[in-house]
């Protein structure tokens, strides 16, 4: 064994606690290539909450939840954060780059493809109407994305207070991800401790029918102290589970993996992050283009916050307005071929790359693109999750969360008001929304359908 595999073996060691058992790397690899195939646009989100909590059982809902959380606190796309956390809460930093690189593979070797077709033959037809029809089909999976995850992230009453704060302040009061993130954690903290100062509070935070039944308790309970004793065990209980406790029938890989911080670990994660980091620096130091389109893609990357749709702006500005590497007919067929593939509408960056530099450009616009959040994600999972034992801390992140599902809403209806426009396309989204939802057809195959139905009808 020579020395970079010792090297190898010890980082595997110190950053991914061994544990007798802990989830293999292929399978790891194998379960994020299946949700990177099947996952198109907000789509991903309920495609790895299915793998992780129902296929796998690797996570409870809340454990999964926690980490859609920090998906989308951290800057850059939050499709791309989850899997980093996921992988890295299963096996560390082999964990997390073995699920991001396996959740992208799919969706940039088919950019890859769209994008070559594209430039090498144009707006043929038959391929306008195969892109029209696609994008109506994530419409549909979108919407039954946002429905599972309302059902497991918005089950209290302040949760779907927090909601529909979440929708308002993105809809009506366009406010950035960064203030919106301030009010839902604020509020939330707010909540926790005016909760634990005056307890009686506590029956506002459940659900509407825990409310009506301590309503009717409290009336039958009257002068009853047997009554009062059972209303009170019964509120107890209640209030545990709406602050998260993460009951389940079974015990997930996740919460059998050990939250090991000690500062060589970090320290050794920091060292290999840079690592990383210098090698593709030195890379896109080789052609000029390269350094123009890594370096900006960097940058936005480690500073935008607010999901992949909130990159779009700042990458058209930088594509468009100040490279003049796009115009703005072949950025919007970009956007469009993110919406119908695989994977985050970051993707975009691929076509860009693709453009600017050939498939060296599309590696470099990928690559820049999705490591800084990454490397933050695999810097605070650990401690974030070890924050997110404690019961009064998950109910801060719940809010979060709930406040983040109401977002997605806005995102679904402006993706609508451009892409529904007729009655073919109404048609496309609602059959694909019926059948994954109520038939429980498989993504892959629902699209592969819906391509075969977009050529006939959009011919």
């Amino acid at each position: 064994m020579n020395g970079l595999d010792l090297l190898i073996e010890d980082v595997q060691q110190q950053v991914a606690p061994a544990d007798v058992a802990r989830v293999k790397l292929r399978d790891i690899a194998r379960t994020f290539l299946g949700i990177g195939l099947a996952s198109f646009s907000l789509a991903a989100l309920g495609e790895a909450k299915n793998w992780m909590t129902q296929k796998r059982m690797w996570f409870t809902d809340d454990e999964y939840l926690q980490g859609l959380g920090l998906a989308q606190i951290l800057p850059g796309a939050p499709t791309v954060n989850l899997s980093s956390y996921l992988g890295f809460r299963l096996r560390g930093l082999p964990g997390a780059a073995t699920a991001t690189v396996c959740f992208i593979v799919p969706c940039f070797f088919l950019m890859l493809l769209l994008s070559h077709i594209y430039f090498k033959y144009g707006e043929m037809p038959v391929v306008s109407g195969l892109f029209r029809g696609l994008g109506a089909l994530v419409i549909g999976l979108v919407f039954n994305t946002i429905l599972n995850l309302w059902k497991s992230g918005v089950k209290t009453i302040f949760n779907w207070l927090m909601a529909i704060a979440g929708f308002a302040m993105i809809f009506w009061f366009k406010l950035g991800i960064i203030n919106i993130l301030l009010i839902a954690g604020g509020a939330s903290l707010t909540v926790v401790l005016l909760t634990l100062r005056f307890p009686a509070l506590s029956r506002w935070t459940g659900s509407w029918s825990d409310l009506r039944q301590n309503r009717i308790m409290a009336k039958d309970a009257a002068g009853n102290k047997r009554f009062s004793e059972k209303q009170m065990n019964l509120r107890k209980a209640k209030n545990q589970q709406a602050a998260g406790t993460g009951e389940s029938d079974y015990i997930s890989a996740c919460s059998r993996v050990p939250l090991l911080l000690n500062w060589r670990k970090i320290t050794l994660l920091v060292l290999w992050l840079a690592l990383i980091l210098a090698i593709d620096l030195v890379m896109i130091h080789l052609r000029p283009e390269l350094m123009q389109l890594g370096s900006s893609f960097l940058r936005i990357g480690a500073l935008v916050f607010g999901s992949g749709y909130a990159m779009l702006p700042f990458i058209q500005d930088i594509v468009i307005n100040q490279f003049d590497w796009l115009t703005n007919q072949q950025f919007a067929v970009a956007l469009a071929l993110s919406l119908i593939t695989p994977g985050p509408v970051t993707i975009i960056g691929v076509f860009i790359g693709y453009k600017v530099a050939g498939i060296a450009g599309a590696v470099v616009g990928m690559v820049n693109m999705y490591f800084p959040a990454w490397a933050m994600t695999t810097l605070v999972a650990a401690p974030y999750a070890k924050a997110g034992q404690a019961v009064h801390v998950r109910q801060v992140i719940g809010g979060i969360v709930a406040a983040f599902i109401g977002t997605l809403v806005v995102v679904l209806i402006k993706l609508s008001a451009d892409t529904l426009v007729d009655i073919p396309t109404i048609a496309m989204a609602a059959g694909a929304f019926i059948v994954q939802r109520f038939i429980k057809v498989d993504t892959v195959w629902i699209v592969t359908g819906g391509a075969l139905v977009a050529l006939v009808v959009f011919h």
